[in-house]
C-alpha cells in the first residue's frame, strides 16, 4: 500500500477507505512510513470506498455519453 501510495503522491488529509481502513494497526504503521496523518472519519471507511468507485464509474460513463 505504501509503495503504491509512494508512487501517486500523498498529502496532508489523506483517507484511507476501504477494509484496510478498519485496521487501526495498519492504518498507523502507514502514517508513520509517510511521515503525515490520514483523516480520521467517522464515515464507514468501505462504504466511503465503494462510493467513491461509484462516482469515479458514473464520470467515466458520463465521458464515453459525450465522446459517443
Amino acid at each position: 500500500v505504501v509503495s503504491l501510495l509512494e508512487r501517486i503522491g500523498v498529502e496532508e488529509g489523506f483517507f484511507i477507505t476501504g477494509g484496510i481502513a478498519k485496521n487501526p494497526g495498519v492504518v498507523k504503521r502507514i502514517e508513520r512510513i509517510l511521515g503525515i496523518k490520514a483523516v480520521d472519519t467517522k464515515v464507514d471507511s468501505q462504504i466511503a470506498g465503494a462510493l467513491g468507485a461509484a462516482l469515479f464509474g458514473y464520470t467515466l460513463m458520463q465521458k464515453q455519453a459525450k465522446a459517443a
